[in-house]
């Protein structure tokens, strides 16, 4: 993003004077210039501060006169004087400036510059909230989206997906793999030193309806146990779009088992397997899931076009310290699954480049959505920040759900308000 130029601001009372800096990634530079008056009340706080904690013969502690403390601990309190003098100066500064932390934990850097009898500056360096531009939902339009074909084929091919979960399979050891078998197998790449595992124990059936053709051509007359190294690149019928996004790779394929499978009856009894009354139900049923699931895909490529929008439409400056929070969150995550460990420091660096990005989009996001909903009043209940949260928590696996983690309710909070951002949006356009 591009750096933003450098803002200054300045406020003035009896006892200081301060000077705003506002950098990028929302920092601030604050340079608090105190006067004679300021820090003769930070000297006396700092001597009273000392004098409770020292002992002088003939008088209980903390009880000794100020002047005697500042006689005989004269070192004490200069060193002192400069945590007072700071936290009075920043105190003193804040009640003109008003410029908020970015939160509770925010660290407070601090700096002095110059100390003498009369006067001092100091420098405090802070990251405090970003300023979020209004979002006018009347500029975004929508580009035209595909809706996936729910068509005959679809549906048929829906049905024989399921009638293969049923399937009982015969292992095939005596000849070649022909047509119509299903093959179980590992697929690595084999480009760089380090094979990358891209399959495993994966299951494909042997047609050209259902492979791609290199990998069909490659395993056609292989048996079970059989280790073939080729080639994999996009099929002659691909998109130009496919035939960049996909660049041809060196794999091994490790044939695993060979299987043929015998698929049960298309009748009434089978749709009552699979919980519909007869084979009609079924379909109906069937045509209506995948109804659902295109409508859903339509749903969320718009809702991705309206992050795009946000983000590419309204720039601001982001805390550094919020990001690379989210970065860890998300490396944390990604550092669990077990293909971490077989990826290489070059894809560890690329990955951690695009987390990046990814963590920036989602803490701007974040931002975009709370004002917007903001701005509009739109109400989120806790209920739906609940339900969301439990969604989550299920999706990760979870079957306690009873106690719900800080971080999974922040994440749902997140969800909600991004989903009600987009659709104060959506009723915009329609």
């Amino acid at each position: 993003m591009t750096a933003l130029a450098h803002s200054h601001e300045e406020f003035k009372n009896d006892e200081i004077q301060v000077r705003i800096s506002r950098k990028n990634e929302c920092k601030v530079e604050m340079d608090v210039f105190a006067s004679s008056p300021m820090l003769q009340k930070a000297r006396q706080k700092a001597t009273k501060v000392v004098g409770k904690e020292v002992l002088l013969p003939g008088f209980r502690k903390g009880k000794a006169p100020e002047t005697m403390v500042e006689k005989k601990f004269s070192n004490q309190i200069d060193k002192e004087l400069q945590n007072q003098l700071a936290d009075l100066s920043y105190m003193e500064a804040q009640k003109l400036a008003k410029i908020p932390l970015l939160n509770g934990n925010s660290r407070i850097s601090f700096n002095m510059k110059k100390q003498s009898a009369e006067d001092a500056h100091l420098q405090f360096t802070f990251e405090t909230e970003p300023t979020i531009p209004s979002v006018d939902g009347s500029l975004f339009a929508s580009k035209s989206i595909e809706r996936p074909e729910v068509a005959e084929k679809e549906i048929d091919e829906a049905i024989r997906q399921m009638l293969y979960f049923y399937a009982e399979w015969k292992s095939i050891e005596d000849r070649p793999i022909q047509d119509g078998d299903a093959i179980m197998i590992d697929l690595d790449t084999i480009d760089s030193e380090t094979p990358q595992r891209v399959f495993d124990h994966v299951r494909f059936e042997v047609s050209k309806e259902r492979m791609a053709g290199w990998m069909k051509e490659l395993v056609a007359g292989a048996k079970s146990g059989d280790v073939l190294e080729g080639v994999s690149r996009p099929d002659d019928t691909a998109t130009e779009e496919e035939k960049k996004e996909f660049a041809p790779k060196k794999v091994r394929i490790t044939i695993l088992k060979v299987e043929e499978a015998k698929l049960p009856e298309l009748n009434d009894e089978f749709a009552k397997k699979v919980g519909a009354p007869d084979l009609e139900a079924m379909k109906t049923a069937v045509t209506g899931m995948l109804n659902k699931q295109a409508d859903e895909k339509v749903q969320k490529e718009l809702r991705e076009q309206i992050n795009d929008f946000l983000i590419e439409k309204y720039p601001f400056e982001l805390p550094h310290s919020l990001v690379e929070t989210e970065k860890k969150h998300r490396l944390s995550q990604l550092i669990e699954k077990p293909e971490w460990k077989e990826t290489t420091p070059e894809q560890r660096q690329t990955l951690e480049h695009n987390l990046m990005h990814e963590s920036n989009q989602a803490v701007r996001l974040f931002y975009l959505s709370r004002k917007i909903v903001n701005d509009a009043k739109i109400s989120i209940t806790h209920k739906e920040i609940q339900d969301e949260a439990i969604a989550t928590l299920r999706s990760f696996g979870a079957r306690n759900v009873e106690k719900i983690p800080k971080e999974i309710y922040a994440l749902a909070l997140s969800k909600v308000m991004l989903a009600k951002a987009q659709d104060h949006i959506l009723a915009q356009k329609n």
